[in-house]
């Protein structure tokens, strides 16, 4: 399960197994999709940027390759 805390905020966003994003923050969580959506949870915003990060559309396996040159 990938799990990211925001630098500033301290905020724990969590990626589901449904695609959705659950953040907790100051005792409040919520679920968000990837586009900012609100979805469940008395926590109704989120940091867009995190939540593309960590549940947004990924680079194909091929793609992502470190190149020493």
């Amino acid at each position: 399960m990938t799990v990211l805390r925001h630098p500033l905020s301290g905020a724990t966003y969590r990626l589901r197994d449904d695609g959705l994003v659950e953040v907790e923050n100051n005792g409040l969580s919520g679920v968000f999709s990837f586009e900012g959506r609100h979805h469940a949870g008395s926590l109704r915003q989120a940091d867009p940027h995190m939540l593309l990060w960590i549940a947004g559309p990924q680079l194909p396996a091929r793609h992502n390759v470190r190149r020493n040159r």
